[in-house]
Parts: structure tokens; C-alpha cells; sequence
């Protein structure tokens, strides 16, 4: 299976670019028509850009290269000159200038033409995102060694953004270009003022933040995470709101243009459509992979998702008319009974397309209320559309308390996450009060809620006891590898080796394709002297890595192991922790 990595729409929303893994770009039109494949790539093309006058389509790809091309499929022009794989393409406000950002470390400045302009060095680590400030006077960079770096459009570096502990993934400018806010691995997103000073750190996440966004009128800023969640903040740092309802990491997000819907992308393979105030609207299911991307037309009619299915679905958001009349005619439903001229007067909801809309629109807002915990309303919404239609099919038990109290269990396996053992007891037993038959064992849970804090506190010995513990009690716990990970590196790293060793091979287990976490068993393997298995997994790091530096740093480890000796002495441990 191909996946598709990003998908832009063209500035007047006719057509809707897809990039994809397959080493192509698709162009299609709002109905769904494949107008063009551009191929031309050799390997899998990252992200794709229209220019603002709509007569260019960018796409960048792991080939090394952009590619420029008409919205007919004609190759205008190959940009060739980075070293490695190409992760992002963008375009100025004027369209005059197409910044890309590489693996190689670097963001290239080119002319439409093809002429390269500038090449912007400074990055110790590759480039994972550009972006141009609203008046085109500033091009912000993120990247993996953990800073976001500013440049004027001639490469004069401005300013270096350094405050994030892990991997910058995505940067954003306020409409207004006076706040840059950017997303990072160590679970924050961080609020900068173009001269470099740092406004505030938006903590809350307990998972890597992949995307941040601001909404149209700049007021919301929008995170998304690994730990299932979508935040919304104010420009001050407060949180506005938590949309809770992923059952897997949010990948992407975004406002669509009036600002009144919000869109996320998950690995739960759904994309969701919320509200501002964070109401669920509506759960789009069409995906048999995870969804990594989100994009709407700028009619706002329009919302395209892209996913590791190597599918594209286009969601039409305009509102069926006999719908939309159905949804007025039931929030009238008391006022006709005291005012049954009125009803006579509106003949709409007499007829016969919105009479049969409306139970199965009550039915429908009734399944999603119950998908987020509102039972009550869930329940007086399906009477009432078996009222109206008696051959809809509603089984209390399977519709309403089962995704009630399944929604409850996944925010209190949040605050597991968090290591909140309290609150998250707190949910189980809402859960399991809906619903006595769920499978959870909420002794085991907390315990590894207790771990989970213990090990944020660097309380290790007392951590490695609750971990075992909580498995102890339920061999079958939900563990995550990443919760496994934690404990394997934060206990090689204060002396615990040794004990920790069991959590690495559980984290190589659940994901043995994840280089920190080979990383991290590397690391354990060494300090408990089993050399040639440290070797393996360093070796098996440095091949996963694009980071150079750290690639030199493990080459030389793995130089000392070979010789028959532990190269992490208490220096490099310390540094390490840093």
C-alpha cells in the first residue's frame, strides 16, 4: 500500500493537489475527477505547494529534488542541488521566491525560473518545515536539532529560536506575522516574537506535537499531538479547550477559512470536524489507514484528506438543503405546538424530503454525542427519532453506553499517559459505571499511572517497581513503547541498566523499526556489557537517523565497543541527559 503524504488546494479551489509515496503528484478536480498524474520523481514526493497566482505547482520529494510544474501536468522545471530528501516546499506571499527545506540541513531560496537564489546554512540538524511570514520579510525553518531559525529572504540569519529539548516538526505565523508559534517532539509548543524573544511555552501534551496552527482571525491556536488530543489556546498561553475523542496519535489540523470548523487528521484512520467550542460535529470515516493530512478549499466547501492508504477523499461540507430544513424545522418543534398557524405557514416542514431527513439527522447527532460521553442527550435523541421513524434499528446498550464508555476509558488512559493516577481512576470508574462488563483492570492502570509519574519525577528505582507491578498485576496491560522506551533510556542514563533492561526489549517489541528506541537498547545493552548487541542497535540507529552529527557521535561509540570498551562514562551520561 502507497501512501499519500499532503495534499494543497489550488488559490481559487478548482483543483486539489496530492502528494504522494507512489513518486507522483495527482491533480483533481472538487468532484473527484483525476485531471492530470504528474510523474517525473524516483522516489516519494513529501509535500506539494501552489503559488499564489495558481500557475505553478511545487512538490518536493525524497528523490532530492522540487519540482515545478503548469497545472496541465507540463514539467516547467527540476530544482536540483540538495543533498537530501526534500520535506518541505513553499512558496512567498508574492510568489517570487520557492523556499525548500532538506535532510541535508539546508533551506534553498529559488527564482519561479529555476534559479537558485540563496543557499540558507546554519541547521546542525535536517529541516522539517518552512514557512514565509504574511509580508514575505521573514522565512521561518524548523528542524531537528531543535531549533526554529529566522531569515531574511537575502540569508541573512536573524534570529535562532533555541528553547525546545527534541525535534522541531512544523512552524506557523500568525496572520498578522507578529507571533511565530512552533511544534516540537518534547511535547510543547512554543510562542516566539519575530526578534527572537520567547513569549510562552504552551505545556500540556503528554506526545509529541505534530502540527500548530493558527486560526483565521489569529485569536485560537490549534496543536496537535501524538497523546490523541488537539488543544486549543489563547494567544496568552491559557487553554481554551481539549478536543478529546482520537482513539490514536492527531497528525495534522486545521481552521477552515471563516474559522468555524476545525478538522483533524488522525492514525485512528478518521478524520474529525469540531467546533471552536469543541463540539464534536461529525466523525468522517473513509479511510483504511492512518490520515496525515487536511486541507479545505478556501470556499470552505471543501475538505480534503490524505492518507496512508494512498487515497484522497474529497468531504463535501455544504449541508444537504432537506437537512439543513430538518434541522430548523426540529428546533422549532415546541413553538409549534402553541403556534400551529406558523407550521401551516411554513410548508417546508411539511414536506415530505424534510419529514424523512429528520429522524435519521436526530439519529445521527444522537451516535456522536454518544461517541463523546454525553449519554443523556444521546438517549433522548434516539427516542425521539424512533418516534418519528419506528423502523430505525437503536439498541441502547450497543449504540449509547458501549462508545460512551469507551470514550471515558480513552480519557482516562490519557491521563495515564500523564501519570494523573487520581483522575484517571477517577474515569475508569465513570467507565465502568455506564458499562459494568469493560475488560479493564483499573488496579493495573493506576499502577502504571503511579510509574509513569515516579519516572517524571526521576524517582527510577521506585518507577522500575511500579512498572513491574502493573504488569505484574495484568500481564496483558496496554503499555505503549513509547512508555517503555522512557523507562529504558531516563534508567540507563541515572545507573539502572541493569533493571531497565527488560522495558528496552519491550519497547524493541511493540516497535523495533523506531531508531531512538534501538537507540535506547543500545545504550542499556552497553552499560550491562553486552557489546555486540549494543553495536547491532546502534548500527541499526545510525542507518534510521538523518542527523549527521549524532550519526559521527554513535560512529565513535560504536569505535570504542568494538574495542572492547564502554564508552559512556559519567561525562557523556550527563551530557546525554541533557
Amino acid at each position: 500500500m502507497v501512501s499519500v503524504s499532503a495534499v494543497s488546494f489550488s488559490p481559487d479551489g478548482k483543483i486539489i493537489a496530492s502528494a504522494s509515496a507512489d513518486n507522483t503528484v495527482k491533480l483533481w478536480k472538487p468532484d473527484g475527477t483525476l485531471i492530470k498524474t504528474l510523474s517525473g520523481h524516483s522516489d516519494w514526493v513529501s509535500e506539494v505547494s501552489f503559488s499564489p497566482d495558481g500557475k505553478i505547482i511545487a512538490s518536493a520529494s525524497r528523490d532530492k529534488t522540487v519540482k515545478l510544474w503548469k497545472p496541465d501536468g507540463t514539467l516547467i522545471k527540476t530544482l536540483s542541488g540538495h543533498s537530501g530528501w526534500v520535506s518541505a516546499v513553499s512558496f512567498s506571499p508574492d510568489g517570487k521566491i520557492i523556499a525548500s527545506a532538506s535532510a541535508d540541513k539546508t533551506i534553498k531560496l529559488w527564482k519561479p525560473d529555476g534559479t537558485l537564489i540563496k543557499t540558507l546554512s546554519g541547521h546542525s540538524g535536517w529541516v522539517s518545515a518552512v514557512s514565509f511570514s504574511p509580508d514575505g520579510k521573514i522565512i521561518a525553518s524548523a528542524s531537528a536539532d531543535n531549533t526554529v531559525k529566522l531569515w531574511k529572504p537575502d540569508g541573512t540569519l536573524i534570529e535562532t529560536l533555541s528553547g525546545h529539548s527534541d525535534s522541531v516538526s512544523e512552524v506557523s505565523f500568525s496572520p498578522d506575522g507578529k507571533i511565530i508559534a512552533s511544534a516540537s517532539d518534547d511535547n510543547t509548543v512554543k510562542l516566539w516574537k519575530p526578534d527572537g524573544t520567547l513569549i510562552k511555552t504552551l505545556s500540556g501534551h503528554s506526545g509529541w506535537v505534530s502540527a500548530v496552527i493558527f486560526s483565521p482571525d489569529g485569536k485560537i491556536i490549534a496543536s496537535a499531538s501524538a497523546d490523541k488530543t488537539v488543544k486549543l489556546w489563547k494567544l496568552d498561553g491559557t487553554l481554551i479547550k481539549n478536543l478529546s475523542g482520537h482513539s490514536d496519535s492527531v497528525s495534522a489540523v486545521s481552521f477552515s477559512p471563516d474559522g468555524k470548523i476545525i478538522a483533524s487528521a488522525s492514525r485512528d484512520n478518521t478524520v474529525k470536524l469540531w467546533k471552536p467550542d469543541g463540539t464534536l460535529i461529525k466523525t468522517l470515516s473513509g479511510h483504511s489507514d492512518w490520515v496525515s493530512a487536511v486541507s479545505f478549499s478556501p470556499d470552505g466547501n471543501i475538505l480534503a484528506s490524505a492518507g496512508r492508504d494512498n487515497q484522497i477523499i474529497l468531504w463535501d461540507l455544504t449541508i444537504d438543503i432537506d437537512e439543513l430544513a430538518a434541522l430548523g424545522c426540529h428546533w422549532l418543534k415546541d413553538y409549534f405546538v402553541t403556534h400551529s398557524e406558523v407550521r401551516q405557514e411554513l410548508s417546508i416542514c411539511q414536506d415530505k424530503a424534510v419529514l424523512k431527513a429528520t429522524p435519521l439527522l436526530l439519529f445521527n447527532q444522537a451516535q456522536e454525542l454518544a461517541k463523546i460521553g454525553n449519554i443523556q442527550e444521546s438517549l433522548a435523541l434516539f427516542e425521539e427519532a424512533k418516534k418519528l421513524d419506528s423502523t430505525l434499528q437503536f439498541h441502547p446498550q450497543k449504540d449509547v453506553y458501549q462508545p460512551a464508555a469507551l470514550y471515558w476509558v480513552n480519557q482516562a488512559k490519557i491521563y495515564v499517559a500523564e501519570g494523573d493516577a487520581k483522575f484517571s481512576k477517577f474515569l475508569f470508574n465513570k467507565a465502568l459505571k455506564i458499562n459494568p462488563n469493560l475488560q479493564i483492570n483499573i488496579e493495573a492502570e493506576i499502577t502504571l499511572a503511579e510509574a509513569i509519574d515516579h519516572l517524571k519525577q526521576k524517582n527510577i528505582k521506585t518507577a522500575i517497581k511500579y512498572y513491574k507491578a502493573a504488569i505484574n498485576i495484568d500481564k496483558n496491560l496496554d503499555v505503549s513503547a513509547e512508555q517503555w522506551y522512557n523507562l529504558c533510556w531516563d534508567g540507563s542514563l541515572n545507573g539502572y541498566a541493569k533493571d531497565v533492561l527488560f522495558a528496552c526489549e519491550n519497547a524493541v517489541k511493540l516497535a523495533p523499526n523506531d531508531g531512538n528506541i534501538r537507540d535506547s537498547r543500545g545504550l542499556a545493552r552497553a552499560l550491562t556489557g553486552d557489546f555486540k548487541g549494543a553495536i547491532e542497535d546502534l548500527q541499526d540507529f545510525i542507518k534510521w537517523t538523518n542527523d549527521d552529527k549524532i550519526k559521527t557521535e554513535r560512529q565513535g561509540w560504536i569505535k570504542v565497543l568494538k574495542a572492547g570498551k564502554n564508552p559512556f562514562n559519567p561525562e557523556v551520561l550527563e551530557k546525554l541527559k541533557q
